[in-house]
């Protein structure tokens, strides 16, 4: 039990307090709603609660109330006075099983063990650096011959010698099956067979869009000599 609450006919937890208006031991109307709200308010004001934060929202709720029991005159009699007792009663439960709730879980963590915070990683970015350090690096490290691109040694017209002689012996192929490992070749090669069909040379048939090219040689080029 974290609040007790106490007046003329009742004292208990605002569960048992539930219950009792639920059963007609207790009566609405005779509810001291302002001295009700003064016991929370008091007894969770002196509870050591690490996380009282989380209390705020139902706190906040709970001092509206009271300032609006403090507005109303002691002689008017609302037509909503008993809702407002159940409903203050049901705030006063939950915010009974929100201290409860938070009781329990600082008890459990009295018990872990605190550690520090492990350190954060080193930085590993490289620090920035002046355009002469760079340099400087550069000419000390990176050899002129690795910034001379290659030759190219596959070209149009060795790619299209190179497929027609295979075409020749087959009389058709895939594309898929060239066995072009790098996207250099393929592009070249596939630049070859554009020039191929502009010459007549060959026709690409494609039965569905993205799918396999079919390479095939036209009737006259098949007649020729290798």
């Amino acid at each position: 039990m974290a609040i007790t609450l106490s007046f003329e006919g009742f004292s208990g937890s605002p569960e048992e307090l539930k219950k009792a208006l639920r059963n007609g031991r207790v009566s609405v109307r005779s509810l001291p709603l302002l001295q009700l709200i003064d016991q929370a308010l008091e007894q969770v004001a002196g509870l050591d609660l690490p996380e009282r934060g989380s209390l705020l929202p139902i706190l906040a709720e709970l001092l509206e109330r009271k300032l609006r029991a403090l507005l109303r005159l002691d002689d008017e009699e609302p037509e909503d006075g008993e809702e407002d007792g159940e409903s203050l009663v049901g705030l006063l439960v939950e915010l009974d099983e929100a201290v409860r709730f938070l009781l329990e879980r600082a008890e459990a963590r009295s018990l872990v063990i605190r550690v520090p915070p492990a350190e954060l990683p080193r930085d590993r970015r490289l620090a920035r650096l002046s355009v002469a350090t760079l340099h400087r690096y550069a000419r000390r490290y990176i050899r002129p011959q690795a910034l001379i691109p290659n030759e190219e040694r596959f070209g149009v017209a060795e790619a299209w010698r190179w497929l027609l002689s295979r075409l020749r012996n087959a009389g058709w192929l895939w594309f898929s099956r060239l066995g072009l490992a790098s996207w250099a070749d393929r592009t070249v090669a596939f630049a070859a067979l554009l020039e191929g069909v502009r010459n007549r040379r060959i026709r690409l048939v494609q039965e569905e869009p993205f799918a396999d090219l079919l390479i095939e040689l036209e009737p006259e080029e098949e007649q020729r000599p290798a």
